[in-house]
C-alpha cells in the first residue's frame, strides 16, 4: 500500500527536522521502518498469520473475522468506525476483550460491489446494545 510509504516517509522527512541528535534520528527511523515492515505483512500482502482474509458482518453490527491462520474471532462494530468512499476503517472488539482493534481497508481490497455493500452496512447497522428500543410505529 502506498499509503504505508507515505507515512513512512513523512515521518522520516519529519525526523530530519527535529533538533535532535543523529543517532536518536537513526534509530527512530529504523523504528519507524519496522513498523512500516509490520503493517505490510500485516495489510498489504497478508502474510502474516495475524491477517484478516475475511471479514463477515451481520445487519446488526456483529463481526466475524477470519484469519490467515484460520482462526476465527467474532465481535461487535464500534460506533468510532470511518466509512468514507475511498477509505473505511473497521473498528471492532472482540468478545470478551477489554480492547478495541481496527481494520483499514481500500476499495481495491474488495470488488466495488462488495465494498458497496461494506460500507451501507457499516454505515447503517447498529448493534442492538447501541439501538434501543424501538421506535413507536403508532
Amino acid at each position: 500500500m502506498l499509503a504505508l510509504v507515505a507515512a513512512w516517509a513523512a515521518g522520516a522527512g519529519l525526523l530530519l527536522v527535529l533538533p535532535t541528535p543523529a543517532w536518536l534520528d537513526a534509530l527512530a527511523a529504523a523504528g519507524l521502518a519496522g513498523w512500516a515492515h509490520h503493517h505490510w505483512g500485516r495489510h498489504a500482502s497478508r502474510r502474516s498469520p495475524h491477517a484478516v482474509v475475511e471479514v463477515m458482518l451481520s445487519t446488526d453490527a456483529v463481526v466475524v473475522m477470519r484469519y490467515r491462520d484460520e482462526r476465527l474471532v467474532a465481535g461487535v462494530v464500534r460506533a468510532s468506525t470511518f466509512v468514507h468512499p475511498w477509505f473505511t476503517t473497521i473498528v471492532w472488539r472482540p468478545d470478551g476483550r477489554w480492547f478495541s482493534r481496527r481494520l483499514p481497508l481500500v476499495p481495491d481490497m474488495l470488488d466495488c460491489d462488495a465494498y458497496r455493500r461494506l460500507r451501507v452496512m457499516l454505515r447503517y447497522g447498529r448493534s442492538e446494545v447501541e439501538a434501543g428500543a424501538p421506535a413507536n410505529q403508532a
